[in-house]
């Protein structure tokens, strides 16, 4: 065999094969990037196992099997392993998969922990995907473009935007005597409206969960004071930012506005299902906007949704956030994993089971698809999306670490709860343990 005959073979083993890899190498700045080249991949019909992980409750959990089963469908050769947990579990499986190099080939994320994990390299750039037009983003809206980015790179692909906002049960508000809460209402409309409703309420009930752990609503404490809970290389809240968030909710337990501290503790792995707001156990709850419908599904009364409350004096600027999917830095399958991610985002048939799971979806094409199969529920958190987006601004950067210190603010939060800690030690060992975190 001459020499161009064996180049000829070997050019056409490799248009037989008709599949392009990618290669992955570590950036200036420590991020892991990833570009097309031609290479051995899986030939054409070849078995592929991708990983898939998110989280949320059985209502998701139902949705997302369905929507896998049809791309299995469209796309026989691939098989789509599914792995899920709940949302207080998911950034800290997810980290240590990673770091055992054992992560799923691709992740749901969000503006919660996008950042710390491409912080720790666990992530693809996916601009060679959107750039060859294997992940088409041409009619996103800008806005959820932006927030799959970290530091200019693209990490992830959005499957949607929301926004926190308070769920509340609106027969609670009506047997109190009281008028359905409006956008923008302050904090002492708040707690004003959390003490009528408890006076209607029986023993077994609350005006609303506990919320001092939460990492989500004391971010928005936090911009109301002009601050963020993270700076990019640290926190952005002082001791006594902190100091005052856990003395009001101190307060709220004291006044018994919420459950005792064994009740609430049960609630960290829940899901929507499970929880005391679809039970019928409290009349509010701070949640991002697009799980409205998800506890609408099991509760008995009809759920409405409010801004979270403000400090009129202080900034009323609200981070919006973003849903999304993301590429592992180490799966062996980038060109199976784009098509998975197009899919979820682009195709007519996946909109129409997924329904904008996560709020409006980032296409405008998919948002016109499923718009005559919207619901009640969906058609309140849109609204309530659509006139708050103009308040809206990105999610803040924060630092590689802070999964972690979300979960220190639950603890902290508990140990005073239960008369483990004061105030003042909580907040102290608060601030020691997130900067020794921070700082690693």
């Amino acid at each position: 065999m001459n020499h161009k005959t064996i180049i000829h073979s070997i050019m056409s083993i490799m248009l037989v094969l008709g599949v392009s890899a990618c290669s992955t190498k570590e950036t200036n700045n420590g991020a892991t990037t990833t570009t097309p080249t031609a290479a051995t991949a899986p030939a054409a019909g070849e078995k592929v196992d991708l990983r898939v992980a998110w989280w949320g409750g059985q209502a998701r959990h139902d949705k997302m099997n369905k929507l896998f089963d049809l791309f299995e469908q469209k796309h026989p050769n691939i098989k789509v392993s599914r792995e899920f947990t709940t949302e207080n579990q998911y950034a800290e499986k997810f980290t240590t998969q990673a770091a055992g190099g054992n992560a799923p080939d691709v992740i749901q994320t969000s503006s919660f922990f996008q950042f710390d994990f491409v912080t720790r390299n666990m992530m693809l750039d996916l601009t060679p995907f959107v750039s060859s037009g294997a992940v088409n983003t041409k009619d996103f809206d800008p806005i959820d473009v932006d927030g799959g980015k970290v530091n200019d790179k693209l990490y992830a692909i959005s499957l949607g935007h929301n926004i926190t906002g308070v769920l509340y049960n609106t027969a609670m508000f009506k047997k109190a005597g009281l008028e359905l809460p409006k956008n923008n209402w302050s904090w002492d409309d708040y707690v004003a409206a959390a003490k009528t409703v408890q006076k209607s309420l029986g023993n077994d009930a609350w005006a609303t969960e506990d919320e001092g752990g939460v990492y989500r609503v004391l971010e928005l404490f936090a911009q109301q004071r002009g601050k963020s809970v993270f700076k990019e290389k640290g926190l952005g809240i002082e001791k006594q930012d902190l100091t005052d968030w856990f003395t009001f909710w101190d307060k709220m337990r004291k006044d018994g506005l919420t459950p005792p501290p064994a009740i609430q503790a049960e609630q960290g792995d829940k899901t929507q299902e499970q929880s005391m707001l679809a039970r019928g156990k409290v009349a509010m709850i701070s949640k991002s906007s697009n799980q409205l419908k998800i506890y609408q599904g099991s509760a008995k009364d009809e759920l409405g949704i409010v801004s979270y409350p403000m400090d009129p004096k202080g900034d009323k600027k609200i981070p919006l956030i973003v849903a999304s999917l993301g590429i592992t830095a180490k799966t062996k399958h980038p060109k199976e994993s784009a098509m998975l991610i197009d899919f979820v985002a682009n195709d007519p048939e996946a909109a129409q089971i997924f329904l904008g799971e996560h709020g409006p979806q980032a296409s405008k094409k998919m948002q016109e698809v499923i718009k005559p199969l919207l619901g009640a529920p969906e058609g309140k958190e849109y609204a309530f999306v659509n006139e708050m987006l103009p308040s809206t601004k990105p999610y803040p950067t924060m630092p590689g670490g802070s999964t972690s210190v979300q979960k220190l603010l639950l603890s902290n939060n508990e140990a005073i709860a239960f008369g483990k800690k004061t105030i003042p030690q909580a907040v102290d060992e608060f601030f020691a343990q997130a900067n020794q975190i921070l700082n690693r």
